[in-house]
This record gives C-alpha cells, sequence and structure tokens, in this order.
C-alpha cells in the first residue's frame, strides 16, 4: 500500500500558499496521491452518505491497533479533502484519532473557510465516520 506524506510534510506544502487558487491547487495535486480503492471496496456500507460525490472510506487495523485509511471520491476537490483527511488520520491508534481535531488541522491549512456549506457538511461526515470506524472497531489480536 501507497504511503500518503506525512502530516508535517502536508503543511509544509499548504505553509507558502497565500491564496486560495494555489490551496485549489494544491489539493487537486494531493487528490492524484491517493492509492487506488480496490472496486471490491465500493460497497454500500463503505460509502459515506451526505457528500456531493460518492464517497468510499475503508480501513486496516495492524497487531499494534494502528489505523490505515483508504479512500475515493467522484470529485477531484473531494478526493483532495479525502487526502488530508487520510494523512492526518493514518498511522495512528483509535486514542490518537480520537484526539486529532480534524476542523482545527483544515483551518490552519486555511481551506475550510474557503469551502461551500455542502463541502463543508461533507468533510464533516467524512471525519464522523474516521471517528466513528477508529471508535467502534473491533481490536485485532495478533
Amino acid at each position: 500500500m501507497t504511503t500518503l506524506i506525512t502530516e508535517v510534510q502536508l503543511m509544509a506544502l499548504f505553509q507558502p500558499l497565500t491564496n486560495w487558487q494555489d490551496r485549489y491547487r494544491q489539493i487537486i495535486q494531493l487528490s492524484k496521491m491517493l492509492p487506488d480503492f480496490p472496486a471490491h471496496l465500493r460497497t454500500t456500507d463503505n460509502q459515506i452518505e451526505g457528500c456531493e460525490n460518492r464517497v468510499w472510506l475503508a480501513y486496516q487495523q495492524n497487531q499494534q491497533h494502528i489505523f490505515t485509511f483508504l479512500g475515493d471520491s467522484e470529485g477531484r476537490i473531494v478526493k483532495g479533502l479525502l487526502t488530508i483527511l487520510l494523512i492526518l488520520a493514518n498511522h495512528k491508534t483509535a486514542t490518537q484519532i480520537a484526539e486529532t481535531d480534524f476542523l482545527a488541522n483544515l483551518k490552519q491549512l486555511k481551506i475550510i473557510d474557503e469551502l461551500s456549506d455542502s463541502r463543508q457538511l461533507g468533510l464533516t461526515n467524512i471525519i464522523k465516520r474516521i471517528k466513528f470506524i477508529a471508535q467502534t472497531a473491533p481490536a485485532h489480536h495478533g
């Protein structure tokens, strides 16, 4: 599985961007980083309701209870935003995910305030799903 960039690298990417057009382009660039989402995971169970475009989210969990999320969307911007959320959520435990303030991170990247209400709602739904999975996933016993 392809590893996305780190949270630190993500922040560094957006740091020099001074206007929304540049950040918008960066979000689209990030969408191209998302690893291919396996067709067999495009199920209703993995689909997130309440998003402008269809969005799928699946996860893996290793023996150390570290989560790796994978996802996809039909829209480039939504896919780029999803990539950002996955960078923030991946390689963390359920506790770390619960403690992650995704919206604060999006504010720090100067993204959230530029998004339409429906996109913000969609993002909130994705964040809720990530946190729900982390909270309710059965712990794997090696």
